[in-house]
Formats: C-alpha cells, sequence, structure tokens
C-alpha cells in the first residue's frame, strides 16, 4: 500500500481553492490521523469517511493511516473534502485505479450510509477549477447542475460512495450533466408601480436611479408611499447580463441557498433586512466568512425602511461597500472578497414619529427632529446619489380616475437607457452610470461652457462635495440616456442638482425645520 494525491477544492470567498489531498497506509499502529490545518468540521471527516466506507464494503486495514490536505497554511472548513479523502484512500487500498484521476476533482459530503450530500459553493469551485484547466468535476447529484453551467469543465453527479467506485472503474458509464435550461426564477414581482397614485416625483427619482443603478433615499411622511416604491422595483429593473447572473449565483451558492435548483439567476435580487441587523449580517463575515446582505444584493437592491433605525455601526459600515462595491474579510491565513455592487434604496420618515411636518399630530420637539435625521452622517448622506423630499398623497390623485404608467411601460424606457449605457461602456469592467471611476468619467462626458458655468456656480456655494460633483454629473448622464441625449444638456444638469438635494444632507435643521 502507499500513498495517493487527490484533488479537491473549496469556496474562498466567491472564488476557489485548490486543495490537495494526500492517503498514506504504512506500517504501526492502528490509527487514522487527519494533518493539514483543519477545522473541527474536517477533522470529524475521518469518522465518516470510516464508517461510509465500511458501509459500503470497503473497510479500512488495521494499519496507521494519515491523510494530508494542503495548502497547510490555508483553514479547511467544511464537509466538502469527504469524497476526495475516501477516493485517495480507496486508491491507497489499490480498490481503485490511480490513472487518470489527475483531471478529477471531486467534491461532497459523506453520510454514514456511504451516500453523497450536496454541500454549498460548488459553483465557485467548478468556476475556479475550470480557469485552472480541470476537466472532470465529480460532485453530489444535487449540485450537478448548478456546476454544470460552467463551460469547459464536464460535471458527474453521483449519489454514492459506491456509485462513484463504480464509475472510475469503468463499470458504470455516467453521462456528464448538461446545462440546465430553466433558470432560478425570483417569483414575479407583486407590485406594479400603477398602484402608487400621483407621486410623479418620486416616480421619476426611481426611474432615474433604476436606469443607472445610483444610490436612492426617500424621505417624508408616514403612509406617502416609500416603501410600496421599493417594492415595486423588481418589476422595473433591467434584465441582468451573463457575467452578472455568474456572479450573483456564485454569490447564492457559496451561502447555501441553491439548494434544489440548477441554472443561473436572472432576476435581480431585492433584500430587505429588519433594522435590528447586526453589521456581521449585513457586511458578511462570522468565524466561517460568509455573504451578508450587502452581497446578497449584488446587482440588485438594498432596501433599509426606515433607515435611521439601524444602528449607528451598522449604517457607517456601508461607507466602503457603496465605494469599493465589494466586501474584504480578512482572516490570519487568508482572505475573502465578496461583491457588493448594490443598489441602495433607504427610505425614512422626518421624525420619530413620522407625522412631520402635520404639527396637529406631530409631538415631537425640535431636538429630537434634529437628532433623528442626524443619526444618518454627512458621509452617507454624500454616497447617496438621488435624495427625495416625500410629499403626502394628494387627494385628487387618490379620488381621480387619471391611468398611472404601468412597470412595464416604465421598465421600456429603463431598458432603453440600459442598452445606451452597454454599448457606451463595451469592454470595460463597468456597465452602469454610477460605477464610472472619477479617473475616467470625463472621457464619457463632455461639458459646454454653460453647463460647465452651471456646475462651477453651485460648487462655489459650498453646496456640493468633491464626491458630490462627479454624482451630480454620473446622475446627468442617466438622465441623458433616459431622454436619448448623447451629450449632457442644461436641463440634465439642472434634473440632477434638482434630484441631488443638495441641501438635504448637509445639516438636518436645514432640510427638516
Amino acid at each position: 500500500m502507499y500513498s495517493n494525491r487527490i484533488y479537491s477544492g473549496s469556496p474562498l470567498g466567491i472564488d476557489g481553492l485548490l486543495v490537495t489531498v494526500e492517503a498514506d497506509i504504512s506500517q504501526g499502529l492502528p490509527s487514522l490521523s487527519m494533518v493539514g490545518y483543519l477545522s473541527s468540521s474536517v477533522r470529524e471527516a475521518g469518522d465518516r469517511v470510516r464508517t461510509a466506507l465500511r458501509n459500503s464494503g470497503y473497510g479500512l486495514p488495521p494499519r496507521r493511516i494519515t491523510v494530508s490536505l494542503s495548502p497547510a497554511d490555508v483553514r479547511k472548513d467544511g464537509a466538502g473534502y469527504d469524497l476526495a479523502i475516501a477516493v485517495a484512500l480507496l486508491c491507497s487500498m489499490e480498490v481503485l485505479p490511480r490513472e487518470g484521476l489527475d483531471e478529477y476533482l471531486f467534491l461532497g459530503e459523506l453520510g454514514l450510509d456511504g451516500s453523497v450530500r450536496g454541500i454549498p459553493g460548488v459553483l465557485a469551485v467548478a468556476h475556479f477549477a475550470a480557469k485552472q484547466g480541470y476537466r472532470k468535476l465529480v460532485v453530489p447529484e444535487e449540485n450537478a447542475a448548478e456546476a454544470a453551467y460552467i463551460d469547459g469543465i464536464r460535471v458527474y453527479g453521483v449519489e454514492s460512495l459506491l456509485e462513484v467506485v463504480s464509475f472510475l472503474e469503468g463499470e458504470l458509464i455516467l453521462e456528464p450533466k448538461s446545462h440546465d435550461a430553466s433558470e432560478i426564477l425570483w417569483d414575479r414581482p407583486e407590485h406594479d408601480i400603477s398602484e402608487i397614485h400621483g407621486q410623479k416625483i418620486m416616480k421619476r427619482g426611481v426611474e432615474i436611479a433604476v436606469a443607472g443603478f445610483h444610490n436612492i433615499l426617500m424621505t417624508g411622511a408616514a403612509g406617502a408611499g416609500k416603501s410600496l416604491m421599493a417594492k415595486c422595483l423588481p418589476g422595473i429593473m433591467p434584465r441582468m447580463t451573463y457575467e452578472e447572473q455568474l456572479e450573483l449565483t456564485k454569490i447564492y451558492s457559496v451561502s447555501g441557498m441553491l439548494k434544489g435548483f440548477g441554472g443561473l439567476m436572472n432576476r435581480r435580487p431585492f433584500r430587505s433586512p429588519h433594522a435590528n441587523v447586526s453589521a456581521a449580517a449585513l457586511l458578511g463575515g462570522g468565524a466561517i466568512p460568509k455573504p451578508g446582505e450587502v452581497s446578497l444584493a449584488d446587482c440588485g437592491v438594498l432596501f433599509l425602511d426606515e433607515f435611521p433605525e439601524f444602528g449607528r455601526g451598522v449604517i457607517e459600515g456601508l461607507r466602503a461597500p457603496m465605494e469599493d462595491q465589494e466586501v474584504t474579510v480578512s482572516r490570519v491565513k487568508a482572505t475573502y472578497r465578496f461583491p457588493a455592487r448594490f443598489m441602495l434604496v433607504a427610505a425614512r420618515n422626518h421624525c420619530p414619529c413620522g407625522f412631520y411636518p402635520d404639527r396637529a399630530r406631530c409631538r415631537c420637539s425640535e431636538r429630537q427632529i434634529i437628532e433623528y435625521r442626524n443619526r444618518v452622517s454627512h458621509p452617507i448622506m454624500d454616497r447617496i446619489d438621488i435624495r427625495i423630499e416625500v410629499r403626502p398623497v394628494e387627494v385628487e390623485d387618490l379620488l381621480g380616475d387619471s391611468r398611472e404608467e404601468s412597470s412595464e411601460t416604465v421598465r421600456a424606457r429603463i431598458e432603453e437607457a440600459r442598452e445606451r449605457q452597454l454599448h457606451r461602456y463595451r469592454g470595460e469592467s463597468f456597465c452602469f452610470n454610477s460605477a464610472v471611476p472619477q479617473s475616467r468619467l470625463m472621457d464619457y462626458i463632455h461639458l459646454e461652457k454653460k453647463e460647465t458655468e452651471l456646475l462651477r456656480e453651485v460648487y462655489s456655494q459650498g453646496e456640493l462635495s468633491a464626491r458630490g460633483y462627479f454624482k451630480v454629473l454620473r446622475l446627468a448622464r442617466t438622465i441623458a440616456d433616459l431622454a436619448g441625449h448623447e451629450e449632457l444638456g442644461e436641463e440634465d444638469l439642472t434634473e440632477a442638482l434638482f434630484f441631488r438635494n443638495v441641501s438635504s444632507g448637509e445639516d438636518g435643521r436645514r432640510a427638516a425645520l
């Protein structure tokens, strides 16, 4: 009996980590030791694998057995190495031939009866393995449809260890899993934008925000339609590109939220965590780093209702993801990267009770109102492109019989603006106006003297920060795309400045009182 080397893997953020599993059977007192900077869940694999092999008819010999997982400087966690460990031991026992296994990757958890169970993160590992040149992947049947969406790698789904042995010995022929044409579909939107009466300014602001993927804050009295407006967003959002679908699906795969599904997620997510969410749950992390809500909302919407009610640390923690569009979780031995290209949609009232400016019902003091609004700091406000003051719905709008635009109509305009952006930024790493780097912005925007003077005047009045100046330009570029303008006009900039609402974020006193 001799040592053998089998290849496995695990997710590292939304990327993959290739792991080499070596098994050695030698003379000595009977024992099974596992080495390689392993968590308790991986160390327990020894007992799972031993029992699964015995119940499959392959008892381990009474020898000294050593299993090593490398690289040794990266912590291994999870049960996904079980299948690779079992195959390495079977090769060392000379049950399986060693030849031809170098091009295989084995992933899967073993049940005590020898069954192969699904694991999270298979899509991320499959994508990484294909880029590293591996051509065959043996995974649980539960994960096969998920991994099969990666081109350049053949995926074999298995349900038991006996099935794996028969396949590797050539006694069983398994057909590679083909692409699952049925994609994962989110439930159809429950709300249509036509349900909202009046509120033309809010609807226009949301349309601009979605078209350019801009962050937006809606401030107004309770019952004005802010939350309902947010729930209408899935119905007006543009189609996802293949790259966006793949990235989003990898995030949900790593999170273990793809069980029983195959294909790629083709609808932008809408995440709405409660105000008591912790910073780790919102941003990601934990003992075993996992994506947070900002990453689960990647390529979609993160809706934070009652924005000031979220913890101060939670709100301030949004700064880096809003700028960098990713979350980096650092550990001593590894760094995990989770994309966070979300569109922030936040809603808040003017005061704690929600009735201001109706002083007939609002009993909040001036101090309470100021403190309430100042819970959202200037740095966070400065990162929000659109800031809308939402007025109460007029009774004429509620009682009138005028027909409101449907989500389908609004989405058609957004799709046209989206196509203009995709064409303009073809070949670039960004595809929305809001994501254009500051260093590249003027490559796509050309201002005439009149527009330049307008911006100079506003900036000189102290109404814009340097960050806000460039956000206005990105916002105006989206407005021009919706209007079909190749170049920015004064009307585009004027509307951008209106929706930027420059005075709302500088001091709660000016906006609320």
